[in-house]
Parts: C-alpha cells; sequence; structure tokens
C-alpha cells in the first residue's frame, strides 16, 4: 500500500513541474503603472493597420456660438486689448452681453441636439469607408459628451440630455467598425483664466471651467474621467490632444494601466495616441496633426484632418465655413498610408446634431473612392519607397499586399499612353510582373507592361474609360 501511495506522490510531483514548465499562453499580461510595464503593450495592433481610415466629430456645447472654432470658450474670456482672434471677445460682448451677465455655460441650454440620431451619424461614416469611428468625448471646455457620475455638465443631464458617447459607441459596433473616442481636457484646467465678477466664476461652475477647482481634485477628476469612459464604453482608440504634461505622471500611468488591463480582460487590442513626447513612443501611437512626414516612417502613425479649412479654419462647426473637397481628402489619405499612416477625418456637426449638406456629400464622394478603390488602401503596408513623380510630372504613391503592387496615381495619366515607373525595377519588384490592370468602372482594364532594370514600362489601352476624377489605381502584380 506504501509502494502505490508513494508511486502516486510521485507521477503528481512530475505533473506539476511539467505544467510549471509549461509556457501559460492564454495568461494575461498585467500592467503596472510605469513607462516600463506599459511599454510591454502593443501600441499599434495590426487591425488599426488594416483599417487605415477612419471619422470623428468635434460636437459639443462650442457649436451653439458656431464662430471662430471650437476654442471658443477661451477666446470669448480674452479680453486683451493686443488679442483679437477674429474679434471673438468683443462680438460675444456685442451677441450675448458681459460676462458677468452672460458666460459659456449660459449656452448650454441653448445645445439642445435635437434632431442628433447615433444610427444616421454611423451610416454616414460608414458610407464615407471608415473602419473606426466616434465622437470627440470631452474637448477643453469640460462639458462631457456621455452620462457622467463625476461632473453635472454632461449631455446626458444637461444640453441634448443624451449619452452620445454611449449612443453611438453602440451604433458603431453594430457596424461593425471599430469604436474610437477622444479626450483633450488635459487642457481645461489652464484654458480661461476666469476673473472675479465673471459669472462663470461662481463656485457651482468650477467642474466645468476647471481653473476655479483646486488642483489636486483636478487632477483626480482628470484620471476618473478617463477611466469611466474606459468601464463604461470600453473604446478602441483613446485620442488625446496635446498638453497632457499638465497631467501629473503617475496619474497618466495609472489611467494607462487601467485601459490596457481592462482590455486584456475583453481580449481587446486597444490604442492610445499622443503628441509630440507627451507619452513614451513605445506605449502609444503617434499623432501628427494636420501633417504628413516626408517619408516612409518604420512606426506605423496616425494623423487627423478636419473637413474645415481656409482662413478661419475650425474643426468644430462654425457659420460660414469652408470645407474641404473630397479630392483633396483622398490624395491626403493616399500619401499618408503609403508612409504607413493612417488617417482620421474630422467631421463638424450643427448644435442641433446635424451634418450640413455640404459635408455630407465630402464623405459621399469619399466613400465612392473608398468602396470602388479601397483595395489600394485598406489592408495595405507600404512598399520599399512611398512614390515618385513620373516624367510627365504625375504624383504616383506606392502600397502593396503581399505580392500584389498598387500604383496610385493622382491624376489621369491618359489613355494610348505608355508611363515608366523607374522605381519599379526588377530588383525592386524582386521577381517577374504577372499582371497590370486599371482598377475600373465595371471590368479591370489590362495594360501591356514591360519590366527591366529601368523601370516598369505601363502602356494604357486606347478609349479607356476614365474611372474616377480622384485618382487612379493600376494593379500590378508579381510572382
Amino acid at each position: 500500500m506504501k509502494f502505490y501511495f508513494l508511486m502516486y506522490q510521485i507521477v503528481f510531483l512530475l505533473f506539476l513541474g511539467v505544467f510549471a514548465a509549461c509556457p501559460r499562453a492564454s495568461a494575461q499580461q498585467t500592467y503596472q503603472p510605469s513607462w516600463p510595464s506599459l511599454e510591454k503593450h502593443n501600441e499599434v495592433p495590426e487591425w488599426m493597420r488594416d483599417a487605415k481610415f477612419g471619422i470623428y466629430c468635434h460636437w459639443g456645447v462650442y457649436a451653439v456660438p458656431a464662430y471662430n472654432n471650437e476654442h471658443y470658450i477661451q477666446h470669448m474670456h480674452n479680453d486683451s486689448p493686443d488679442y483679437s482672434k477674429l474679434g471673438t471677445y468683443k462680438r460675444h460682448l456685442a451677441l450675448y452681453g458681459p460676462l458677468e451677465k452672460f458666460d459659456y455655460h449660459d449656452f448650454i441650454p441653448m445645445f439642445k441636439g435635437e434632431h442628433f440620431n447615433a444610427d444616421e451619424w454611423a451610416d454616414l461614416f460608414m458610407k464615407g469607408g471608415a473602419r473606426f469611428a466616434g465622437p470627440v468625448a470631452e474637448h477643453h471646455d469640460g462639458f462631457a459628451m456621455w452620462d457622467s457620475d463625476l461632473t453635472p455638465f454632461n449631455s446626458k443631464n444637461m444640453g441634448p440630455k443624451r449619452d452620445v458617447v454611449g449612443e453611438l459607441e453602440k451604433s458603431i459596433r453594430q457596424r461593425g467598425m471599430k469604436f474610437f473616442t477622444s479626450l483633450h481636457h488635459e487642457l481645461n484646467y489652464t484654458n480661461v483664466k476666469m476673473k472675479p465678477g465673471w459669472a462663470g466664476s461662481d463656485p457651482k461652475y468650477a467642474k466645468l471651467y476647471g481653473s476655479t477647482m483646486k488642483k489636486e481634485e483636478w487632477d483626480q477628476m482628470w484620471m476618473d474621467k478617463c477611466n469611466e469612459l474606459i468601464d463604461k464604453y470600453h473604446p478602441d482608440v483613446i485620442y488625446h490632444d496635446a498638453w497632457l504634461e499638465q497631467v501629473p505622471e503617475k496619474n497618466l500611468q495609472t489611467y494607462l494601466a487601467h485601459y490596457f488591463n481592462e482590455a486584456g480582460k475583453r481580449k481587446q487590442d486597444v490604442i492610445v495616441t499622443y503628441k509630440g513626447e507627451d507619452i513614451p513612443a513605445g506605449v502609444g501611437m503617434e499623432d501628427h496633426e494636420n501633417s504628413n512626414p516626408k517619408n516612409i516612417i518604420d512606426k506605423p502613425w496616425l494623423c487627423d484632418y478636419s473637413i474645415g479649412t481656409g482662413l478661419s479654419y475650425s474643426w468644430g462647426y462654425t457659420e460660414g465655413m469652408e470645407i474641404r473637397p473630397a479630392k483633396e481628402i483622398i490624395h491626403t489619405l493616399i500619401e499618408v498610408v503609403s508612409k504607413n499612416g493612417q488617417m482620421l477625418l474630422n467631421l463638424s456637426p450643427k448644435a442641433d446634431g446635424t451634418f450640413p449638406d455640404d459635408q455630407k456629400d465630402v464623405v459621399y464622394k469619399v466613400g465612392r473612392w473608398m468602396w470602388s478603390f479601397g483595395e489600394a488602401i485598406y489592408d495595405t503596408r507600404p512598399f520599399s519607397v512611398f512614390g515618385e513623380t513620373t516624367a510627365a510630372n504625375q504624383k504616383v504613391y506606392y502600397t502593396k499586399k503581399g505580392k500584389t503592387l498598387y500604383a496610385i496615381f493622382l491624376d489621369w495619366p491618359g489613355d494610348n499612353v505608355a508611363i515608366k515607373l523607374k522605381k519599379l525595377t526588377s530588383q525592386s519588384l524582386n521577381g517577374k510582373v504577372t499582371n497590370v490592370n486599371l482598377l475600373g468602372l465595371k471590368n479591370l482594364v489590362k495594360c501591356q507592361n514591360t519590366l527591366t532594370a529601368d523601370g516598369l514600362k505601363i502602356t494604357v489601352p486606347a478609349k479607356t474609360r476614365v474611372p474616377s476624377d480622384i485618382a487612379y489605381v493600376f494593379k500590378i502584380e508579381t510572382e
């Protein structure tokens, strides 16, 4: 009997040893609030590299005055005689009265969002070709666009009396897109220099304007809001504007550890973005606002552009705002993707929750190109070079997917013409070209081609129907 008991113990101990030696692939990584620990997180998962294009919206109380830009709260309080910024302070006084009587919080009851429809927003994003989308959750003005338990100044309690973030999260996910949201409230504490006597100096508005709070209380609220957004809506991407240096480093680290750990529990690959040196490069995805690098960057990156343009450039809706044409947006996206980037387009809804027709028309045109020729954008990776300019001074950008290369022309090269792409040589393509086709309106247009050490010569057939008025894609298949 003792012999069998001894054998049982030996087998049991051997089992424990083998079990302990086996790698536990399913074990969840636990992140600590320190940069070395947070750097173990995969800052740019493959889904983002495949998605390429997203849409978000600056929608908040600033859409009510609809003047200057989304920083209206800051400019309306700047009464310095040496500062103008489109005369916002003087205009505010003329239209609404002195700040002692009418401050930013007085716009909140006017921010009704009576026509806001999350399904209609999500449909627009999808028709535009976006694969991730969402709203600005909170801008510098301190007004939360979700059902917050941390501040009374939120869209569920005031204004539209809707959980904007929550409704959009459901509608966007139902359509198969990843859920994006952004936080800009790190600037809230220093955004407005409140003067005694102004209506906003009343302590009951402290959580809106921020600057009248004790700094340590504001710091805690900043972190708690980030965590509340994570716990309630589980965003796939949290985008941060600049100025994260205004947040205590430990609070920032604690929030990021919470984000990554909560995502791990759901087996969710999440992303946090940053600008400049706000977060170490190994922790988040760098965002290049309104700019594209000159060359390919090895580490995948993000950039964001607003649909608004012109001299009075704005991310939020303003009356009379100028709009970028669809062609400019697609050309920018093509360049971004060729350099290992992902692009985020911002839209600017009106205070009632609707999109102006000119913005919708642009999104529809962008979407038409993306649904037609998006195979040259989605799921691609950069080629060895991002592009070139032909002898005819035509700009061409390259993307690749496996053994398929896409040459995207920004201008129509013409039919019955021969084009030489000097960057595409027998050496750079590492083999033989089997087919070159122009993506067309109905069928692929087969193009004669010759590959040499000096480049790839492509001949566009005569009487080829122009497939687009935005950009033109040649699909080059290799062995």
